[in-house]
């Protein structure tokens, strides 16, 4: 529902192109809307940074690192089209709305089958492939990352690459060489601010996990605890074949011991 806070009205036109049809989300820095282009007719996600944030050089070198994803054409990869700053100050970026549950939301619903999962996880390495070889890393991967456009199995669409780093040489990373992420699907050498290409893998490997179950796995209630459960294998009981032994060589808590590529 519209709220009085919002940054954009229902009916809204910005950039006398993007129809503003409602918000699909908020969070702490800004919100989602759902908008129609006045052109071509067809229905975008909008991201927009609150005024606040809009001015803050750290979260605009965020938005500016997810805007040249613009170079990846990847069918398992959001499409982002346009990107402009309102006469109120917010920045905001245009992208394919993609119609579908995230894989939190079936994870929530009591997970998926180690079937589907098979191939969403071949479908989504598809996109990854796409990125790391540009040199991008998301560093993001979680089941709220990840759409099922259609609800198909086959047709996983990754989202939100905010925090992704590029690893080009001598490129700058974007939230430097601190942690980003989220802990219970980040890669045990994510927490001491490294991450490459292997710890998407190992974050997708907890993803299909997490989905399988229904639940997210448990990284213990303080610092010492997560520290010493990444740094274990996780526990896979119950999880068939073929999905459990993909799942424990995704998540090697060392890097050298996963698969080395998607």
């Amino acid at each position: 529902p519209a709220l009085p806070t919002d940054m954009f009205r229902k009916g809204e036109v910005l950039n006398n192109t993007y129809e503003i049809l409602g918000v699909l989300g908020r969070g702490g820095t800004g919100e989602v809307y759902k908008a129609r282009n006045a052109f071509s007719c067809r229905i975008m996600a909008i991201k927009a940074l609150s005024a606040e944030f809009s001015e803050n050089q750290a979260a605009l070198s965020l938005m500016r690192r997810e805007e040249e994803m613009r170079m990846i054409a990847h069918y398992a990869i959001v499409r982002y089209s346009d990107s402009s700053r309102t006469a109120e100050g917010h920045v905001y970026l245009v992208m394919d709305f993609v119609d579908g549950p995230l894989l939190s939301d079936l994870m929530e619903a009591g997970g998926v089958s180690a079937e589907d999962l098979l191939v969403i996880a071949e479908k989504v390495c598809g996109g990854l492939t796409a990125a790391h070889g540009k040199g991008i890393v998301h560093r993001d991967l979680s089941p709220d990352n990840i759409i099922l456009r259609g609800r198909r199995p086959t047709d996983p669409v990754i989202i939100d690459f905010g925090i992704a780093k590029d690893t080009t040489p001598g490129a700058v990373t974007i939230v430097g060489n601190e942690f980003a992420g989220k802990y219970a699907y980040a890669a045990p050498e994510q927490l001491y601010g490294q991450s490459d290409h292997r710890s998407d893998i190992y974050s997708l490997g907890v993803v299909l996990l997490a989905v399988f179950r229904g639940e997210t796995p448990n990284i213990g209630s303080n610092v010492k605890e997560m520290i010493d459960r990444k740094s274990a294998p996780l526990d896979t009981e119950g999880v068939p074949e073929p999905l459990r032994p993909l799942i424990d060589r995704m998540t090697e808590p060392d890097p050298a011991r996963r698969f080395q590529s998607v």
